[in-house]
């Protein structure tokens, strides 16, 4: 070992300095014990420098450690890295070996917090990415010219300091190898601790970085579950064939650490983040070496989930609160959709799947009056639901989407806005439950024999609802508070058996406080239909105001006159923008009549003399009048939902008149 010493003579530190700092390793200063010895807190004097450094006394009762002792001093003399204990130097002097770090660990090792309700998600996630961001020096750093990999990762060698900023020791074992040979197997002999090594080594009878992964991955499950890697005489005593199977089964959820969960249910945590979390965390446990992640696909991960949790504004505290009565549990959704069968889907956007169901779940309404019952006995209310599972896997903005469409219904209330049931927040779950309405105009646009079941009064009656819904949501919502939809097709318009309008799908809408400003820059989203919906001023200015839905509103009232999509290809034929530029040329032309649904023309032939069909010429005048103020080209010649209403309300009038009169004469 004379070689070692004189090759690391910078770093000798005397005896008598060492026991100074310690006072005499005194069991007062006693902060943990490593695998060579007991660890001792201190200050010592360098450089004319009083610096708090840990010591680690290798003891020496039952022999060995030499061989330990020089590669981690020879391992930390080598690395500089803020998520690295840092090395101040060493005493091998009169059968002492002693390791000096600075002191890192106020917070001791990680494995002592991962069951703490007290460390959030947020913060669990700064460890993770910063542990991996050590492991990526470890194994990549071009300038020291060789690889490290470090065979001792665990939630004992994590310390953290007093900002709970991770820092990894443990370099007892770690193997140094050049860049270029890191995935190549080394080392012969099975090496690491009980739960965190890795399956391959006996069967490769060596190491690689990937060694590495593996443990790491350990690691972040530990943190995910609250629990340590082994515990003896448990059922499970091994966490990483426990959370294997679970996530295969997707019920990862349910071995979650209780108050992550409780953090989920209360939006404090990012669903998104958490998924990204566990997907790599999951990879990393992959039994093949070549299936498992690098260091530097693991930090991009960790990094991105940790901007998604810090991105993610949590609501109010008391959002969860007030909305307690609506919450309904996800055992309660799966029941009544068959685990969400496809038998029950009606549908999928790209941003949620839906499926309609009788959904039976307990009445919070009704609990004060059962108290003291059990929970099967418990009244229930059953609906005919349309439970809208949203799919954050697909799609990095799905949460975004998921609480904004959750916000808006839960602060709006109109019998021509779709009611919210209720909604879970449960797992990796986001689901809402709104009422369901039986008719979609999608489904009849384009379809003869739909339409032909719709008369000029009904199409009037359909249309005042949207119109009531979009005043409403325009200017007189509680707490005046302005609500742009921003993304009207005919998908989100629909009504019940009883005519009732409705107007669905919040996701992309915009809430303005009062007294702001009518208008805000949104950037567009590449909707559904595209652009034969779009407020052009908007497209090229985005700048979203009220009269964006405005506009939106008028392709929709086209559609409806038509009996068409905007997007036919009979529009398309003549024109590249749709429905809307031939019917605003038609009108200026004064050809509009030409492009009225045949069914309706139908009702207006003079030989018709039944009162039922017959469409008069005044009410679709002033409808096709007003449709074509809303597709105004500028958003300030376009009249507000409010005169939009008045005029549709006219339109009516006219029609329910001619009826009179034929009822009369």
């Amino acid at each position: 070992m004379t070689t070692a010493i004189a090759k690391f003579a910078h770093l000798q530190i005397p005896l008598e300095d060492v026991v100074k700092a310690t006072d005499n390793f005194h069991h007062d200063n006693i902060i943990g014990r490593g695998g060579l010895g007991h660890v001792y807190k201190g200050q010592l004097q360098r450089s004319g420098e009083l610096i708090k450094i840990s010591a680690l006394r290798l003891d020496r009762k039952h022999g060995g450690g030499v061989v330990e002792f020089w590669t981690e001093v020879s391992m930390l003399s080598d690395l500089k890295h803020p998520n690295i204990v840092s090395m101040v130097g060493f005493c091998d002097e009169e059968h002492e070996k002693i390791i000096v770090t600075k002191y890192e660990a106020k917070n001791g090792s990680l494995r002592k917090h991962l069951n703490s309700p007290h460390l959030t998600w947020a913060q669990r996630l700064k460890i993770c990415v910063g542990v991996a961001r050590a492991l990526s020096y470890l194994h990549y750093h071009e300038g020291r010219g060789y690889g490290v990999i470090h065979l001792n990762v665990n939630s004992f060698t994590i310390l953290l300091d007093e900002n709970w900023e991770p820092k990894l020791s443990g370099f007892k074992v770690s193997i140094k190898q050049s860049l270029n040979r890191m995935d190549q197997v080394g080392l012969s002999e099975p090496i690491g601790t009980i739960g965190y090594v890795d399956p391959e080594i006996e069967k490769s009878k060596g190491v690689t970085c990937k060694s590495d992964i593996y443990a790491f991955g350990v690691v972040l499950f530990e943190i995910l579950c609250g629990r340590g890697a082994y515990i003896r005489n448990h059922a499970n005593r091994l966490l990483a064939p426990l959370v294997m199977q679970h996530y295969e089964n997707q019920t990862l959820p349910d071995i979650i650490h209780p108050d992550l969960k409780n953090q989920m249910s209360r939006y404090q945590i990012s669903i998104r983040s958490l998924r990204i979390y566990s997907e790599t965390a999951y990879s990393c446990l992959k039994e093949e070496r070549s299936h498992r992640p690098d260091m530097l696909s693991i930090v991009n991960e960790l990094e991105k989930a940790l901007k998604k949790a810090l991105r993610f504004q949590p609501r109010p505290e008391n959002f969860g609160k007030d909305f307690e009565h609506l919450k309904i549990r996800l055992d309660d959704i799966k029941f009544a959709t068959d685990n969400f069968s496809d038998t029950y889907e009606s549908g999928s956007n790209g941003y949620y799947t839906a499926y309609n169901a009788d959904l039976g779940h307990f009445d919070k309404g009704k609990l004060s009056s059962v108290e003291g019952e059990s929970s099967s006995e418990l009244p229930k209310r059953h609906n005919k639901v349309t439970i809208k599972r949203f799919l954050p896997e697909d799609d990095e903005h799905e949460e975004e989407l998921f609480f904004t469409d959750l916000e808006v219904l839960t602060s709006v209330m109109h019998d021509n806005i779709v009611t919210l049931i209720g909604f879970c927040v449960e797992g990796f779950e986001m689901i809402l439950v709104t009422e369901k309405y039986s008719n979609l105009l999608y489904n009849y646009l384009g379809n003869a024999r739909t339409m032909r079941t719709l008369t000029w009064e009904k199409r009037l009656k359909i249309c005042i609802g949207f119109a009531h819904a979009f005043s409403y949501l325009h200017s007189e919502t509680e707490k005046k508070k302005m609500i742009i939809h921003s993304n009207i097709n005919p998908v989100k318009f629909g009504w019940d058996e009883n005519l009732v309008a409705k107007i669905d799908d919040f996701e992309f809408a915009v809430v303005l406080p009062p007294n702001q400003n009518h208008e805000v820059l949104c950037k567009r989203t590449n909707f559904q239909l595209g652009y034969y919906y779009v407020d052009p001023e908007y497209e090229k200015s985005g700048k979203l105001k009220r009269e964006t839905d405005v506009y939106s509103f008028g392709v929709i009232l086209f559609e409806i006159l038509c009996g068409k999509y905007a997007f036919n290809q009979i529009y398309l034929n003549e024109s590249e923008k749709g429905l809307v530029h031939v019917a605003r040329q038609n009108f200026c032309n004064g050809t509009i009549e030409e492009m009225i649904d045949p069914i309706l023309n139908e009702e207006t032939s003079i030989k018709s003399y039944n009162p039922n069909r017959g469409a008069n010429k005044d009410s679709l005048h002033t409808f096709m009048k007003v449709a074509n103020q809303c597709v105004a080209e500028t958003q300030d010649h376009r009249p507000t939902m409010k005169v939009v209403l008045d005029e549709l309300k006219k339109a009516l009038i006219f029609q329910v008149c001619q009826v009179c009169f034929w009822v009369y004469s």
